[in-house]
């Protein structure tokens, strides 16, 4: 039997999917229950991890469900950007007994998620002042780079996803207009996400490589995190330094192009396992270095999402209201 304070929720990511059961509302708060993480790989669709997750849950069945996706949500056909998974919301709701699934960008989750997080899952990066009427923006490299906006508005709270991180890259140093025109001999068009990302960060590590003059040793996202943690002299280092510099950058843009004065979340899943390295970087000096608008910048409130918990309470937040 489904009660109708009870949600599948979900955040598919272009590698992991998370499933978990919300019970409860945004008035009293949620509990997420029997929260369990799948490899997309060990799945031909989503449907099949879906019906896998909900077969080992006991108790009371979901009503409806929310899904966040990393990729655009559009009318009749949901797919992923790093994924070969697709699906169409009415045909994945029935096939899994639900009444309805709503379908949303997953940093468009992460926004909604955000403000609801308790304190002990986020980590103060800047201190600032949140203005409580102004745009949240919430964005972070994982798989891919994301950016949702989030605005509190009189008895509903607006959630806008947006594909943000398939701007173009802006350069800041000689050295990032160099990794620049490395990357973009290969891709042609150099978005932030070619370099904010776990592809991202290998696609530093190669532009470094080379402009060192050293042999590419073929490392994965995780090997460089590893390897710049162990050594402060590496080219792995190096690549990590880079990088969250470029992020403080994107990340200062996003607050002035948003007017983001309500605060900016770190999320994804790549800067919980560097933050050590993280808080020694140029990341706050380069979100603040915005010429004429340093002042406007440097007030704005920024946190670290630090629990994977974000989009699954978003997520149950946006089943509950039907939708963004």
């Amino acid at each position: 039997m489904s009660h109708r304070d009870c949600y599948l929720v979900a955040d598919i990511g272009g590698t992991n999917a998370r499933f978990a059961i919300a019970r409860g509302s945004t008035t009293s708060g949620f509990k997420l229950d029997e929260v369990r993480r799948f490899k997309n790989e060990h799945f031909e669709h989503l449907r099949d991890a879906a019906h896998a997750y909900l077969e080992s849950c006991e108790g009371e069945k979901p009503a409806a469900g929310c899904l966040a996706v990393a990729g655009p949500v559009e009318d009749g056909m949901v797919r992923l950007t790093n994924s070969t998974w697709r699906f169409k919301p009415d045909e994945l709701a029935s096939d899994l007994g639900l009444s309805t699934i709503v379908p949303v960008n997953d940093f468009a989750a992460q926004a909604r998620g955000a403000p609801l997080m308790p304190g002990d899952g986020l980590t103060q990066v800047n201190p600032g002042t949140a203005d409580t009427t102004a745009m949240i923006a919430v964005l972070g490299p994982g798989t891919g780079l994301g950016l949702g906006l989030l605005l509190n508005r009189p008895n509903r709270v607006l959630t806008l996803p947006t594909e943000g991180g398939h701007g173009g890259f802006a350069p800041r140093t000689e050295l990032e207009v160099e990794v620049g025109r490395f990357i973009v001999q290969e891709y042609g068009f150099v978005s932030w996400e070619r370099l904010l990302s776990g592809r991202g960060l290998v696609n530093i590590h190669r532009a470094l490589c080379q402009i060192n003059g050293t042999t590419w040793p073929g490392h994965r996202p995780e090997d460089i995190t590893a390897e710049a943690m162990q050594d402060k002299t590496s080219t792995s280092r190096q690549t990590v330094d880079l990088f969250c510099a470029a992020l403080g950058g994107y990340a200062g843009d996003v607050a002035v192009f948003t007017g983001a004065k309500g605060g900016v979340y770190l999320g994804g899943g790549i800067l919980p396992k560097i933050s050590s390295l993280f808080d020694q970087s140029a990341f706050l000096s380069r979100f603040k270095a915005h010429g004429p608008m340093t002042g406007y910048v440097e007030d704005i409130p920024v946190w670290m999402i630090t629990s994977e918990a974000a989009s699954l309470l978003g997520a149950a937040a946006l089943a509950e209201q039907g939708g963004l």
